[in-house]
């Protein structure tokens, strides 16, 4: 029983100690456990301080960046090498009278506004590298270009902007011009009813003194240099005057405005060749022009354009007597026809004289040429339009004095004017309206009266 009782004891010792034993690991495990939670606790709180520190000074930064963005001035991007001269239209627009602003480009400050306003759209540009040349500069780069006729290195050096810079703004803005204006400021003057035709065939008479004619047709030649493509083109596009161009023919109004223009063919081309190759010659054969006409004796005279002896006679195309003696019936005509024809070269005299670079030799190519040409036309529209007149200096029909009238002879030297060989005439029924409006004619100069 004794040794009983001392196993139980010892048992019960060693129950003791093993207790004591565990709860010391359990007391170590809770500490440890408690003090890497608070090491966690306190790497965690740095962490965020630090961010915290580290926001604030990235805020401060910003805002001592976009407050010395303000007080300085932007410098946009660009991939020049030499910075751009732009103080030349600001001074222009700026500190130019009204007088001095038209004989710089030719056209005063409201027609320049509502050239703007109409295209400007169009000749706004949108870049990404430097900042764009605004629609106003580009549009007065082309009118100076176009009104004196200046080379593009010239203008380049005044505007402060790469001769090609020049060159590709004066092709985009004629384009557009030609492109956005040619059927609002040229073809709506083209009569196209009874009421129009009759309209035209009024102011022709009362202004120019010949019966049933609505318009007049003329060519001028547009100096170019020898275009690419050898011998062929150098015969070509060498004219009658012993230079090359290219030949515009257009259709003139009593008012001096242009209905109809074309413009591109070679300047050895004859004037009746040209006109039968275009597309009005074909509208005309088909019916373009009313049936309405005037009784003159036995004969009915339909609506006319006049034209020198370089065109084909036509019942709607009247052209001078050419016969190697004239009775004196035949030279009144011919008088009376000339003087009719006159709107034309008083056309052509202020088209060349306010925009020259159609006078001197153009280094473009014939497209461009082309071109250049009818937005000069729609230009020339828009300031008869616009009441914006030209100087009696400028125009060439003029003397240098502006006083006199020069010769028609010289003026058509001056201007270039086409001087094609005469075609014989066939038109059987032509000829009887011809004679019809001689006979006429003259009965109203023996006479006095008007019929």
């Amino acid at each position: 029983m004794a040794v009983v009782r001392g196993f139980r004891g010892f048992n019960m010792a060693g129950n003791e100690q093993s207790s004591q034993a565990e709860l010391f690991i359990l007391v170590n495990a809770i500490r440890e456990t408690r003090r890497r939670r608070f090491n966690m606790q306190m790497a965690l709180h740095h962490l965020v301080t630090r961010r915290r520190q580290v926001l604030n000074v990235s805020l401060l930064l910003l805002l001592l960046i976009s407050f010395q963005r303000d007080n300085i001035a932007t410098v946009p991007r660009s991939c020049r090498r030499l910075g751009r001269n732009t103080g030349w239209w600001d001074t222009v627009w700026n500190t130019y009278s009204d007088a001095r602003f038209k004989k710089t480009f030719r056209i005063s400050r409201s027609t320049f506004k509502f050239i703007l306003n109409r295209i400007g759209p169009f000749l706004a540009r949108q870049t990404v590298t430097e900042e764009p040349i605004s629609p106003e500069l580009r549009l007065a780069i082309c009118l100076y270009r176009l009104g004196r006729g200046d080379y593009l290195y010239t203008i380049a050096e005044m505007a402060g902007l790469g001769v090609s810079t020049v060159c590709l703004i004066v092709q985009e803005v004629c384009q557009v011009l030609v492109d956005h204006l040619w059927s609002e400021c040229v073809s709506c003057h083209m009569p196209n009813t009874q009421e129009d035709f009759k309209k035209k065939i009024l102011d022709m008479e009362e202004f120019w003194q010949f019966p049933c004619c609505w318009a007049a047709i003329d060519g001028c030649y547009i100096p170019m240099k020898c275009p690419p493509g050898g011998l062929e083109a150098c015969k070509e596009y060498h004219n009658f005057k012993n230079f090359y161009s290219v030949v515009l023919m257009a259709m003139i109004d009593s008012h001096y405005r242009f209905v109809w223009g074309s413009c591109g063919f070679p300047g050895n081309s004859h004037d009746a060749v040209i006109f039968k190759s275009t597309d009005l010659w074909n509208s005309i054969q088909d019916g373009f022009i009313p049936l309405i006409g005037k009784s003159v004796g036995d004969v009915n005279v339909p609506p006319l354009i006049v034209g020198d002896s370089a065109f084909p006679l036509q019942t709607w195309l009247m052209k001078p007597f050419t016969n190697a003696v004239l009775s004196p019936q035949q030279r009144y005509f011919n008088y009376r026809l000339s003087r009719a024809r006159m709107v034309s070269e008083g056309a052509y005299g202020q088209l060349k004289g306010r925009w020259r670079v159609l006078l001197r030799k153009s280094e473009s190519n014939r497209d461009q040429v082309r071109i250049t040409t009818l937005a000069c036309m729609v230009l020339h529209n828009i300031c008869i339009m616009k009441g914006d007149t030209i100087s009696k200096k400028l125009d060439l029909s003029n003397e240098s004095n502006g006083q006199e009238k020069r010769s028609r002879e010289e003026i058509r030297k001056l201007l270039l004017m086409t001087d094609c060989p005469s075609v014989r005439d066939i038109s059987f029924e032509g000829s009887k309206v011809r004679n019809a409006l001689c006979k006429k004619l003259w009965l109203e100069k023996e006479t006095g009266l008007v019929s």
